[in-house]
């Protein structure tokens, strides 16, 4: 390839990526179940079929499955389901000095270990395990591994992402940093071939609310407009993003919400735009 078609493929590749406005066209939030304890944790499901419902569950143990992971901090452990025959985790493992490594596995359909790597290794925060579970997503279409959390880098405190290409590297790429922000927050992750959201409690907000970030570029690269989406519309203390469907040129994400009269879990639907 010559210098010059280097340069105007560069030139392509930037432009497809960059957009003017966010890449989503939202509707308005939906309330869809509501409660009086506020400590209520609600689980989304989306179950596709002729006329799609969702379900939701106020069991928080619905999201977890039991460690087996010797050293992984309690709580921490998350799990993909079973992608091409294969199970992906993710947990916190701390360090003397009670900060933490974030490690990965993948395990066949029997249970059995067949690869174990680093996913970020640059947490400075002496949290201990005090400290949200990571999230993450392997994808059927291409299958990537991605993973979402918080966690205090060299460089500051925020919101970070990673992905693995399992087909082509043993190692994760190296983290982005998605927003940057003091407070610990919970994030998910969920990914469709080239578009992955991550979806965040701001730390940056002390009221509480929702944001995403999105990359049409399968992780790769996340445009600056495409960083900090506004979700959560309201002024009551929103937290605990899922995003329930990512499919079909429809993003869905719901979120819970606190108020002096209990709590309500809210899905925002959205359509995925070229820009």
């Amino acid at each position: 390839m010559s210098a010059a078609s280097g340069i105007l493929l560069c030139a392509v590749l930037l432009a497809g990526c960059s957009w003017d406005a966010p890449p989503v066209e939202w509707q308005a939030p939906s309330p869809i179940a509501a409660g009086v304890d506020t400590a209520a944790q609600y689980v989304a499901r989306w179950t596709p079929g002729a006329s799609p419902e969702l379900s939701v569950t106020t069991d928080s143990a619905a999201s977890r499955e039991p460690s087996g992971v010797l050293g992984a901090c309690p709580g921490s452990v998350v799990s993909t389901p079973m992608v091409r025959g294969h199970r992906w985790s993710a947990w916190w493992q701390i360090r003397p000095d009670s900060s933490a490594a974030l490690s990965s596995e993948r395990r066949d359909s029997t249970g059995a270990v067949q690869q174990r790597v680093v996913v970020d290794s640059l947490d400075r925060a002496q949290l201990g395990c005090a400290r949200p579970a990571p999230a993450i997503a392997a994808d059927s279409v291409n299958g990537y591994v991605h993973v979402g959390y918080f966690m205090v880098a060299p460089e500051g405190p925020g919101v970070f992402y990673a992905h693995l290409m399992p087909q082509f590297s043993q190692q994760f790429e190296r983290p982005l940093a998605m927003v940057y922000g003091e407070k610990p927050v919970r994030v998910a992750v969920a990914s469709r071939g080239d578009t992955v959201a991550v979806a965040y409690e701001d730390p940056n907000s002390e009221a509480g609310r929702i944001a995403l970030s999105m990359s049409l570029t399968g992780g790769h690269l996340f445009d600056q407009t495409a960083r900090i989406i506004p979700v959560s519309t309201s002024s009551q203390q929103a937290s605990a993003p899922q995003i329930v469907r990512l499919a079909g040129g429809q993003l869905w994400i719901g979120w819970t919400e606190d108020s002096q009269s209990g709590s309500a879990f809210l899905l925002r639907r959205a359509a995925i735009v070229s820009r």
